[in-house]
């Protein structure tokens, strides 16, 4: 779930975060920022973190809403509202936060120990993804300071490092996942081609070689400067 439709009942929130981009939050409980804001027609609303799906709720074990205050440093702040509450009391409570979770479909069940791992790990890749595209926005448009671009090379780490923990949960599950994970790598935003070896020595420890073969394959073709989908 990367677009976002607007229910026909609907209020919102608008919060800026701390780089100013636009974000809201909605009487569905769902916290979403706009993204490409900068470019003329390619702006769209992403959403960050759905409350309803937070693990605190789970089985109801608490009835409670969140009155959002910011949005910095990859995290939701907010006040929480017990029971019935509808605004914040005075003196007015300690701020909470909760990291964004990207509310992406899933069919794991609560059984499915690897699906859900991999469901963390892809919602954590495009969490990851997003921020990181916010973050180019941010350097491409304004007189970025050095610890911004920066910041940008640290957050394509680790991403590789989100992908080979994915390509490791699709080994463990047979050759008949190969194909995915060769999807995964041609992910991969290291351009050195060492995240690509490293890859290739995931798919190996784990007895997957023509997967690994095929990983090397892509790394020749990525050495010689072509296209992921070219022949050679």
């Amino acid at each position: 779930m990367l677009g976002y439709v607007l229910p026909r009942y609907w209020w919102s929130t608008t919060i800026l975060t701390d780089f100013q981009d636009p974000c809201i939050y909605d009487s569905d409980g769902v916290l979403l920022v706009l993204m490409h804001w900068r470019i003329p027609g390619q702006a769209k609303w992403v959403p960050l973190l759905d409350t309803r799906q937070l693990r605190r709720l789970v089985g109801g074990r608490k009835e409670e809403t969140y009155w959002p205050v910011a949005v910095a440093q990859n995290k939701f702040h907010c006040i929480i509202l017990k029971g019935g509450d509808r605004y914040p009391y005075f003196p007015r409570p300690l701020l909470d936060e909760f990291p964004f979770e990207m509310p992406l479909h899933s069919t794991a069940t609560d059984t499915d120990e690897i699906q859900g791992k991999v469901q963390r790990l892809e919602q954590a890749y495009v969490c990851q993804s997003v921020l990181l595209s916010l973050l180019e926005d941010v350097v491409s448009a304004t007189n970025a300071t050095h610890a911004q671009r920066a910041e940008l090379g640290q957050k394509s780490i680790e991403i590789d490092k989100t992908l080979l923990q994915l390509l490791a949960e699709e080994c463990v599950q047979g050759d008949e996942r190969s194909m995915k994970g060769l999807e995964i790598v041609k992910l991969l935003r290291d351009k050195t081609g060492r995240v690509v070896d490293a890859a290739g020595k995931v798919a190996s420890r784990f007895g997957r070689e023509l997967l690994a073969d095929k990983i090397r394959e892509l790394a020749e073709r990525q050495l010689i400067g072509m296209d992921n989908d070219d022949e050679v």
